[in-house]
């Protein structure tokens, strides 16, 4: 059932989190290192995109598109992130020699992108990502205990909202022999809408139009929106491409720049006495190479 969580139930999601975050900073204060296996959606982030999935009753078409229109918006921060999570260089929770971390997602393919928009705009360090598609995550789990079942002092903690891939860690840890040293956690769904305004929510992204992006109001609450791409990931696409050929010109420019002032001297005090007169003689130079 898709509805708004209540109060209680966000304060019961938040004290779990900082439960685990206490049980975490006592396993480093006791000379251990701690690694973390998180879910994405519902998890790291908010679980608005898989309730959109089943809003459209788990059509793949229709997920795509919508998800598409929102590569340029990135998605909402779950608990855990805040709460755990969160590794940005001015104030860590955790020493970050001591604790590393992983995403297991069944994110796949164009989904994946906004994973890494999420992990970019939160400054989130993470080891690996595994993108397993619609795959069972256990040997993605199996993969990761592995790499790090060695190291005696190695514990490995794993969040996830879904408790049938909370039971497959279990019995991933007891097959690779570190049951002692992994702890599987399930995350609550907290939700900041109900079924309704979700409806809404995915009407208004379906809906706009037009070749720039727009920011589509948040029908649960007035002060939030998303910037949706209606054209999806083609205008995603061109945006990219602006953006390398952007970076690729200014390169150019900057290496032909600091050739000339290598040969002439520094503007002012060797061949070119002004900006502009470097321009020209750059100018000069590109079109005798085109234009010979």
């Amino acid at each position: 059932m898709i509805r708004r969580s209540t109060k209680k139930e966000v304060k019961e999601a938040w004290d779990l989190a900082y439960a685990t975050r206490a049980k975490i900073k006592e396993l480093l204060q006791d000379g251990k290192k701690v690694h973390v296996i998180w879910d994405f959606d519902g998890v790291l982030a908010d679980g608005r995109s898989e309730d959109v999935f089943t809003l459209t009753h788990f059509n793949l078409k229709k997920y795509f598109a919508y998800e598409e229109r929102l590569l340029s918006e990135c998605p909402g921060a779950g608990q855990w992130l805040l709460g755990v999570a969160h590794s940005a260089p001015v104030k860590p929770h955790f020493p970050q020699k001591f604790f590393s971390q992983d995403i297991v997602t069944a994110r796949s393919s164009t989904l994946a992108i906004r994973v890494h928009i999420f992990c970019l705009e939160w400054r989130l360090k993470t080891r690996w990502m595994l993108f397993v598609g619609h795959q069972s995550k256990k040997e993605s789990y199996r993969i990761v205990l592995k790499s790090l079942k060695n190291d005696p002092n190695q514990y490995v903690f794993c969040v996830d909202d879904n408790p049938k891939n909370i039971d497959g860690f279990n019995i991933v840890s007891v097959e690779e022999g570190m049951e002692n040293r992994a702890i599987g956690i399930v995350s609550p769904t907290l939700r900041a809408y109900n079924k309704k305004e979700l409806k809404k929510h995915y009407s208004a992204v379906m809906r706009a139009t037009g070749n720039a992006p727009i920011r589509v109001r948040d029908p649960s609450d007035d002060l939030h929106g998303f910037i949706v791409l209606p054209r999806g990931v083609d205008q995603f696409r061109e945006q990219l491409h602006a953006t390398l050929s952007k970076n690729i010109d200014k390169g150019n420019y900057f290496e032909l720049r600091n050739a000339f002032i290598k040969a002439g001297g520094e503007i002012g005090k060797g061949h070119f006495k002004t900006e502009k007169e470097l321009e020209i003689a750059m100018k000069e130079f590109i079109v005798g190479i085109h234009c010979p």
